[in-house]
């Protein structure tokens, strides 16, 4: 006769996946936060020492988890075009950042004999850490809630740099330097010959044509007969017109253009209209930046922008995102600090107490 497997002990059983799930968790969190324990020793430990270790641990944790959700959306739109294999990295970049922060702060703080210069020596990057990771915090909340700003951004700069490629756009004058050589050449070889004679003539023809066509429309016989009818003097300056005439054309139209984008209700939507080609090419169905590397460029220069005109009151929560990393990376870093040279926090690290304490107990 076979067992039955009790119902509650089989896979499916929601508690056991459940205790799973928790134990999960804490390996997790104990893997990347600070455990209050870690930031007092064994020999000494009493209620205020617990209590001075777990409010350290948890502004540690509190403002290193504050900044990496603040770089991870800056990690995340950076390696946006590597696609699911950037947004693995940045999230494991930003965990790894967290935990690095941490385990400085942990340094810091566990400050004993035998390891003070390691303590002292963990201070710097800690501080410089919290310092990175709140200047994040003020570029986060721009890439992350203001994509419509950053798209309009881009779009502005495709204006301006189609704008400088159409007034660099040079005439081209191969054709006109060619009918110049010509028309020098034929030229200076009639002025070598005297006045009235055969050679002459025929080279002042070749340059500037019969004399009673000095006044012809030469302009006409180009456009209907083609170069060869023309001579070459006269030739070199309609080439020349024409030549400027296609540049001037193309710089006219341009404006017209730009004119229609700025009258849009944004430069991104004309931009859309006016240059399809090019918009496709930087942004996506839902207009927003397909390149998360320009997303990201944008956002750093938008609120530098911002920042150094004095233009606080657009930044809103960004300001506030800041403030909030500012002041609890401020408070962690002086916990920290504070932390290692309390006494009672040292004396739990102090081996010796733990000596007296066994020979008091053997004495008795």
């Amino acid at each position: 006769m076979h067992e039955l497997n009790h119902p509650y002990e089989t896979s499916a059983n929601p508690n056991i996946w459940l205790k799973k799930s928790k134990n999960w968790f804490k390996k997790s969190k104990d893997l990347i936060l600070t455990d209050p324990q870690e930031l007092h020793g064994s020999n000494y430990v009493t209620e205020e020492v617990t209590q001075a270790s777990t409010v350290t641990a948890t502004a540690i944790n509190v403002s290193n988890t504050i900044d990496g959700v603040s770089i991870f959306p800056l990690l995340l739109y950076s390696c946006k075009d590597m696609g699911l294999l950037g947004f693995i990295f940045a999230l494991a970049l930003a965990l790894a950042m967290t935990k690095f922060t941490n385990g400085m702060g942990k340094a810091v703080a566990t400050r004993k004999p035998g390891n003070r210069i390691w303590s002292a020596c963990a201070t710097v990057p800690m501080l410089a850490m919290n310092v990175l990771m709140s200047g994040t915090s003020l570029v986060a909340p721009e890439l992350s809630l203001n994509q419509s700003h950053l798209a309009e951004l881009r779009a502005k700069e495709l204006v301006a740099e189609q704008e400088i490629k159409v007034n660099d756009v040079q005439p081209d004058l191969r054709a006109v330097k060619d009918a110049e050589a010509k028309c020098k050449e034929f030229q200076e070889k009639a002025a070598t010959y005297p006045e009235g004679s055969t050679a002459r003539n025929d080279y002042f023809i070749k340059a500037n044509g019969l004399y009673q066509e000095q006044n012809r429309d030469w302009k006409s016989v180009l456009a209907q007969e083609g170069q060869a009818k023309v001579p070459f003097c006269p030739l070199a300056k309609l080439l020349t017109e024409d030549a400027f005439k296609v540049s001037q054309v193309a710089k006219a139209d341009w404006e017209k253009q730009k004119a229609q984008i700025v009258r849009s209700a944004s430069y991104a939507a004309g931009v859309k209209q006016i240059m399809p080609a090019l918009y496709e090419q930087n942004f996506d169905a839902n207009g927003q930046l397909i390149s998360g590397t320009e997303a990201t460029r944008l956002a750093i220069q938008s609120t530098t922008s911002k920042l150094m005109t004095g233009n606080w009151n657009s930044l809103g929560f960004s300001l506030f995102f800041f403030a909030t990393s500012v002041i609890t990376s401020a408070g962690a870093c002086a916990l920290a600090i504070a932390h290692s040279y309390r006494q009672d926090i040292q004396m739990s690290f102090d081996e010796s107490l733990q000596i007296e304490l066994d020979e008091f107990l053997e004495d008795g």
